[in-house]
């Protein structure tokens, strides 16, 4: 078979692009983004979002049902998200098509974007203010517990009143119970998050897991813990619309890159839910945010 790529290069990059995926944290589908770039030499930026987006959903297929046995999706979170996300994503994918298909012009917005995001995460690491600021640090001591409690009980599932339990949804606020703490999210801001991360994504031909986890981490106040896994579920509706989008309006797609990179990326994926459940908050947030903060700077130098 003749390829127009190297299919070995493809392959192994997008183990390694699922693995990150896999992880919630964000960033698996810029890393995906700049393997087409950089590495396969792949020039049609509207092919670029369009197999990206399909991989990171690729991705969520094995993720998802991972993170759901170990209890640490917040459901109803996932679902307000989500109302706001369609939306979103059908603009993003229009506006992107649109405005935003010379690669001269994608490469430097796209690297911009990253550069900011990670930038923010490491601030909330290592920042004294943000190291003070009570919600963080509520989330950050209840994801600590409970990955101390994962370690402890190594490959066993958690008991049923280990994972997070709604106690209240109303249209102005909603309450989750977990680690022994509250956390409230006001559902609107939720839905509104979710048109806005949507269309960015959507544009930029990404999942959007790089704005969604800081998202609900330090906007929502919501546990690290809790965030991988419900972020997988909330971007699954955004991109296929997105995909669908793109495809209703003839972007391009060479089949036989998806062919080699969907296996790679489903290999990938089984690993990252078995070993964030073993990394603690802060570690997990720095990584992301360091691997972020290189390719953005990579972009807007190159």
């Amino acid at each position: 078979m003749d390829f127009n790529f190297n299919p070995f290069i493809a392959f192994g990059w997008c183990v390694l692009a699922g693995f990150i995926m896999s992880m919630g944290a964000g960033g698996g589908g810029i890393l995906a983004g700049i393997g087409h770039i950089s590495f396969l030499g792949i020039a049609d930026a509207n092919m670029i979002k369009v197999v990206n987006q399909i991989l990171e959903f690729t991705s969520r297929i094995v993720s998802v049902p991972l993170y759901y046995r170990q209890k640490r999706l917040v459901w109803n979170l996932a679902l307000t998200f989500g109302t706001g996300a369609p939306l979103g994503a059908i603009v993003g994918s229009w506006f992107s098509k649109s405005y935003l298909s010379d690669m001269s012009v994608y490469r430097p917005i796209f690297g911009l974007l990253v550069a900011f995001v990670a930038a923010r995460v490491l601030y909330e690491c290592w920042g004294r203010t943000a190291q003070n600021h009570a919600g963080l640090r509520k989330a950050r001591e209840a994801s600590d517990r409970m990955s101390r409690n994962a370690r402890a009980t190594g490959a066993r599932e958690f008991l049923e009143n280990d994972g997070p339990r709604s106690v209240h949804f109303g249209i102005w606020q909603s309450r989750v119970l977990f680690g022994g703490e509250y956390f409230d999210f006001n559902p609107w801001g939720a839905a509104l998050g979710g048109f806005v991360i949507s269309f960015v994504g959507s544009a930029l031909g990404v999942g959007g897991g790089f704005l969604v986890t800081p998202f609900m981490a330090s906007f929502l106040l919501f546990p690290m813990y809790l965030v991988v896994g419900t972020s997988l579920v909330a971007l699954m509706i955004p991109l296929t619309i997105s995909v669908l989008t793109y495809l209703a309006l003839k972007v391009g797609v060479d089949w036989q890159l998806v062919a080699v990179e969907v296996p790679a990326v489903l290999i990938g994926s089984f690993l990252g839910p078995a070993l964030n459940r073993y990394m603690n908050e802060k570690a997990l947030k720095t990584f992301v945010a360091a691997m972020l903060l290189g390719i953005g700077l990579y972009y807007l130098s190159s």
